[in-house]
């Protein structure tokens, strides 16, 4: 019992560190990309629909970028982030990508 307490500790002191928490449940980072995946699906199945172009419905997905994944477990359900921290690297990343 000893040994449990110990690494609790630690990993509470590792923890106050953390200046970006993520919101992720059991599912983690797999149920995120799930959840991306059916909305793009969704997405393209209903603008294929709407344009009438079979060929967008059969065409295979892109993966998720990495950096979308770790926006979106980091976005709490109104919009905003979980803290300052947060909402600045996304902000970097699109901004590097832009050459902004």
């Amino acid at each position: 019992m000893f040994f449990c307490k110990e690494i609790w500790k630690k990993a509470q002191e590792i923890q106050k560190f953390n200046d970006c928490p993520h919101l992720l449940s059991r599912g983690g980072y797999e149920l995120v990309e799930k959840k991306l995946m059916d909305k793009k699906r969704k997405t393209r199945e209903h603008q294929a629909e709407f344009t009438k172009n079979l060929t967008v419905s059969v065409d295979p997905l892109s993966p998720i970028s990495r950096h979308l994944k770790w926006k979106m477990a980091r976005t709490k359900r109104y919009g905003q982030m979980t803290s300052t921290a947060a909402q600045q690297i996304p902000n970097k990343i699109v901004s590097n990508y832009l050459g902004i």
